[in-house]
């Protein structure tokens, strides 16, 4: 199994998260038996309708070693404004361009790669590889696999140790901030503008803009909620706004805002999420809180760091302020986020990944798999 051949494959499935992954699901389960593993499929109908499978992939014994989890998404961000075929990988200047190709693509190939090296009678505590749907828009597929793989829930339940394969260009990463996404929508009435007979939404709307104005002012200049363990040490609440792009010459019928929101441990999500429901509430809008994600921070001193430090050699671990997969897989595993790419070309677009990232992504996952399984 070679890494950088298996990512160029997968670049030329489109996987952006509203569509169906089935197709590279059925390939990735041949690709996984072909290695010897064991293969579960989680399927789940997404909140559109749109049919989802995660794969989980074991190999080695199950005799109570909870071993090792390998966890990795397929799912992109869309793909706008490319100057080529984002699903047609190209190798140019020693970097591979696609959509994926960093995020991350790229690493569930070096995983997979990674897991071919053994055979099952080399393992001493079982190798899972695990891949999920829905990462890019609220960990959906991470949150079927926990609540609903059998080789998570049988006797031995879910492995010890996971490393979430996520670009960080190999440095080892033991925390990041948490995902918390909501809406608070306003109703009104199109008509002409000139007729004074139509109900505004946008105008509904404004108090509540100004008081998510004043959260995003107070959690970015107030320090008692910074955390200097990460850059930048200010908690993340983006306001964005639609009306549809409403003529202006019709009163807009519909206005929606959307906060993202960035926990950092030892915030108080719930706080802030009332704060903002208790708003919408009050000026007549509809709150819907659809992405809640905790925020991530494994202590630097647990094994599977210390492990991580150990083979990159490093001296500390670091934080980050993007998401995984994590904020559902650590609640169950002592976890950490490590692999190739770097997340600077992640979402971007004509995504790339430099080639020298894959030999080097797979060293480094063979070498967990041999540290918690071999050993």
């Amino acid at each position: 199994m070679d890494a950088q051949e298996l990512t160029k494959t997968l670049i030329g499935y489109n996987t952006v998260s509203p569509l169906s992954n089935v197709e590279v699901m059925d390939f990735l389960t041949e690709t996984l038996e072909a290695i010897d593993c064991e293969v579960e499929r989680v399927e789940y109908k997404d909140p559109a309708g749109v049919l989802k499978v995660n794969l989980i992939g074991r190999k080695g014994p199950v005799n109570g070693a909870r071993g090792l989890a390998l966890l990795g998404h397929i799912d992109t961000v869309p793909t706008i404004g490319w100057s080529t075929d984002p699903f047609e990988a190209q190798i140019v200047d020693g970097k591979m361009y696609g959509r994926g190709s960093c995020d991350m693509k790229g690493s569930v190939a070096c995983m997979i790669e990674a897991a071919s090296h053994y055979a099952a009678s080399d393992l001493q505590a079982p190798l899972y590889v695990v891949i999920t749907a829905d990462e890019e828009v609220g960990y959906l597929g991470a949150i079927a696999v926990a609540e609903k793989s059998q080789m998570f829930n049988e006797k031995y339940g879910f492995p010890q140790y996971g490393v979430v394969g996520e670009p960080t260009e190999l440095h080892a990463v033991y925390a990041h901030k948490g995902t918390v996404r909501f809406t608070a929508t306003a109703h009104g009435r199109a008509a002409h503008s000139s007729t004074g007979e139509g109900d505004n939404a946008n105008l509904k709307l404004i108090p509540f803009l100004a008081e998510m104005r004043d959260i995003y002012h107070e959690l970015m200049n107030d320090t008692r909620y910074f955390n200097d363990e990460f850059t930048p040490a200010f908690t993340d609440w983006n306001i964005t706004i639609s009306d549809g792009e409403c003529p202006g010459n019709i009163t807009s019928p519909l206005s929606v805002c959307c906060i993202n929101y960035r926990p950092m441990p030892g915030d108080n999500p719930q706080e802030w999420i009332d704060r903002a429901r208790d708003s919408a509430e009050k000026h007549g809008l509809i709150f819907d809180l659809y992405i809640d994600a905790p925020p991530v921070r494994t202590p630097p001193d647990a094994e599977i760091i210390q492990a991580a430090l150990e083979i990159t050699g490093e001296t500390e671990p670091q934080t980050v302020a993007y998401g995984t997969d994590a904020a559902v897989f650590a609640q169950h595993m002592e976890t950490v986020i490590i692999g190739p790419g770097s997340i600077l070309q992640a979402h971007t677009v004509d995504e790339w990944m430099a080639l020298d990232q894959f030999p080097q992504g797979t060293s480094i996952f063979s070498q967990f798999v041999e540290r918690f399984c071999v050993a």
